[in-house]
């Protein structure tokens, strides 16, 4: 799944850096979407335990 984040990073004054790290850091498994000509989305493995999706955001 890929999310685009550029409004909550916008709403959060976070980096596309920071979201990723915060995301890793609950154990959530996602890349950056500039990989996929995405520069502030996120490509999201749906296969993370959704409770540390949940927290994540």
């Amino acid at each position: 799944m890929f999310l685009d984040c550029t409004d909550w990073l916008k709403k959060y004054d976070k980096t596309q850096k920071e979201l990723l790290q915060r995301g890793w850091d609950y154990g959530i498994g996602w890349q950056d979407g500039g990989l996929f000509q995405g520069p502030t989305s996120i490509r999201l493995n749906l296969a993370s335990p959704t409770f540390c999706i949940e927290d994540a955001l």
